[in-house]
């Protein structure tokens, strides 16, 4: 997942070269999926004591899953009260596209790891 977001970073930084708001537009709409899910990640998927624990590594994801609709509203809301030109259809495409592809790395490894 890191690498996946390091990747679309990396694309933004590119476009910054070229169109400074398209870029930050790209940045700001990567970030306000990546960090809530970065910490929905860290916070769902620590160690647990095996599958005694199965109950508290339920309570865990749900915590982490608020954690992460909460982190999300207060990043998007950030970005739209101090952010003062951004393009917001470059920016919601890549929240989204940010969203999907995650999505999609987590699949693509779970399905790797159950065979």
């Amino acid at each position: 997942m890191l690498l996946f977001w390091s990747l679309l970073v990396l694309v933004a930084f590119s476009v910054w070269m070229f169109d400074t708001r398209l870029g930050l537009s790209l940045l700001w709409g990567i970030a306000v999926s990546a960090l809530p899910g970065a910490c929905f990640a860290w916070y769902s998927f620590r160690r647990h004591g095996g599958a005694r624990q199965s109950g508290a590594v339920v309570r865990a994801i749900y915590r982490a899953e608020t954690l992460k609709f909460f982190l999300t509203a207060v990043v998007f809301a950030a970005v739209f009260s101090r952010v003062s030109d951004i393009h917001l259809v470059v920016f919601f495409i890549a929240f989204i596209g940010t969203h999907i592809g995650s999505s999609l790395v987590s699949a693509r490894v779970i399905a790797r790891f159950r065979h």
